[in-house]
């Protein structure tokens, strides 16, 4: 909340009031959802390796290339992403076991020495042989002169590194991790539009060599899974929440982990005599946009249907605690109101009795001042009883000792305002600030000065809700006054008062707001000033509004 310095005007605005528990119950809703996606992306790599290597194997060209001029995926490839998505099926739950997580570590490590030696094999002879001999030790040795590209081995030492840094459970390193994965996804765009452009260079290293499309899908899925392995501990946990931030970062999230992969797919499949390439990417362009204006589209009004809703849900919670801190006065009030009546009833009773007392003397010709001045003095003597009692009673709420502390003004008043926010946006009331910046700490009880400020605004808000919306118009202001002690002022638009109400105002039991009002408000709120060492007035003129001011020593 900006502090609005004096002369200075603006809107005061507030932070939003969420439902925590609702809330709570929804992200992990959520979570459970992204969690699963993570690990249907580690089996769907672990299913695209097996399916490669038995394309292999058993010479199924079409389980490990897409179409005869495409590059194909190498068996070490292949072997690789055996590696990588059992690892990140190893590392799914929060807190795996050590026998799994050592595995899962193994397993990224394996991947990171694999993808290091298919580097260091186009600059030297003995990292090709040690892999040569890791594929005939896997019974690949008739594959084992087709090479991995660099660029495929820079992606899976980059995703097994990732899926590590997972297994190490640190908040910076799952962060670090989820970076690389989505580096990696958005390098691998590239690779697509290569693909649905028919532009080699993006995708070839040399000869046939380079990242085949199956390849390339598989990184894509590998680097979502990592990411939503730990979805909630690092940066991208904004996809969990219920928020709109959540919700649109979803959106966001599935249209770029489908429609890129879409792009270099289809083209190659959809390629005939019919349609050329480039036709074909044209059609499907433009259906993609279609689709993302629907998908923005739909977004656009979830988010309207759920700001409805949270609004919806606010306004039932405010007047939840509207009616609830109503019962409480009445509550409150009717205790008071018994106590006063039962501690009253007897000097009360005395008084009838010592009055019924001397009527009976005046009415029996026994009136003589001797015989009359007894009751008469016990009449005297109640009534001093009664009125000691509500002196007790007034001294208690007016003088019960504060629970003090050293407080900032600013986030005094501001944090007081934060809680009437949703009231005077209900009445479409401005509600202004004006803070000077020599401000002072004072030693108030912080609820009790919360709650003076709140039934002074409130009481504004009540005043300026009938007029016309334009006139309406709150300003509180705080600054340090010619005495040195702190002031707050709280100035309406409203009808503004005339002189028997001003004399009034601040006595119990006097309210202006008909059935809805108890008229003990300002009443208890110059008893809190007073107990703080303040004073509480008001200055007002018929028409002209209402200013209620308040005092607080700084010493």
């Amino acid at each position: 909340m900006a502090v609005l310095k004096r002369n200075n005007w603006r809107t005061l605005f507030f932070s939003e009031y969420w439902l925590t528990k609702v809330e709570n119950m929804v992200r992990g809703e959520y979570l459970r959802f992204l969690h699963r996606l993570s690990c249907l992306a580690g089996m769907t790599v672990v299913l695209l390796g097996v399916s490669a290597l038995i394309g292999w194997v058993f010479d199924l060209p079409a389980l490990y290339r897409v179409s005869a001029r495409l590059p194909v995926m190498p068996p070490m490839t292949a072997v690789s992403f055996l590696f990588a998505g059992g690892a990140l099926l190893l590392l799914q739950p929060e807190q795996p076991s050590p026998l799994r997580r050592a595995v899962g570590q193994v397993l990224a490590v394996s991947g990171i020495l694999i993808g290091a030696l298919i580097i260091l094999s186009y600059l030297h002879e003995l990292p090709d042989h040690i892999l040569q001999q890791l594929a005939s030790w896997m019974g690949l040795v008739k594959f084992s002169a087709i090479k991995s590209s660099p660029h495929t081995a820079v992606a899976f030492t980059l995703t097994s590194l990732g899926m590590l840094f997972l297994s190490l459970e640190r908040p910076t390193l799952v962060n670090v991790a989820q970076w690389m994965a989505f580096l990696s996804v958005m390098a691998l765009v590239v690779i697509f539009f290569g693909y649905a452009h028919e532009e080699s260079i993006f995708y070839l290293f040399t000869g046939d060599i380079g990242m085949s499309l199956l390849t390339a899908s598989g990184f894509a899925v590998l680097g979502w899974g990592i990411i939503l392995a730990r979805v909630e501990k690092g940066f991208f946990h904004i996809m969990v929440s219920d928020r709109a931030g959540g919700l649109v970062a979803r959106r966001v999230m599935l249209l770029m982990a489908l429609f890129p992969p879409m792009l270099g797919w289809l083209p190659s499949l959809m390629h005939s005599a019919v349609f050329t390439h480039t036709q074909i990417e044209s059609i499907l362009a433009a259906a993609m946009v279609l689709a993302i204006v629907l998908i923005v589209i739909r977004l656009a009004y979830q988010l309207d249907d759920q700001e409805n809703l949270r609004s919806q849900a606010e306004e039932a919670s405010r007047q939840h605690q509207t009616d609830l801190a109503h019962m409480v006065r009445l509550n409150t009030m009717g205790e008071m109101a018994s106590g006063m009546a039962h501690e009253l009833n007897q000097p009360l009773t005395a008084m009838a009795n010592y009055a019924s007392a001397s009527l009976r003397l005046i009415k029996s010709g026994e009136s003589s001042s001797a015989r009359i001045q007894e009751p008469l003095q016990g009449i005297l003597k109640q009534a001093v009883r009664a009125s000691e009692i509500i002196r007790h009673l007034r001294e208690f709420v007016r003088k019960q000792q504060p629970n003090k502390t050293r407080v900032d003004v600013y986030d005094l008043i501001q944090g007081g305002l934060v809680l009437i926010k949703g009231e005077a946006a209900r009445y479409e009331v401005p509600l202004l600030l004006e803070l000077d910046d020599n401000l002072s700490d004072v030693d108030v009880d912080a609820i009790q000065i919360e709650q003076v400020l709140l039934n002074i605004v409130q009481n504004a808000i009540d005043a300026v809700s009938n007029i016309e919306s334009y006139r309406r118009q709150i300003v509180v202001r705080g600054y340090l006054n010619a005495g040195g002690d702190v002031q707050v002022d709280v100035i309406d638009t409203g009808q503004g008062m005339d002189e028997e109400l001003k004399a009034r105002v601040f006595d119990a039991f006097v309210t202006t707001k008909g059935a809805k009002g108890m008229g003990i408000g300002l009443s208890l709120c110059r008893s809190i000033v007073e107990s703080h060492g303040g004073r509480l007035w008001v200055e007002s003129e018929p028409g002209q509004g209402a200013t209620f001011s308040f005092t607080l020593p700084v010493g």
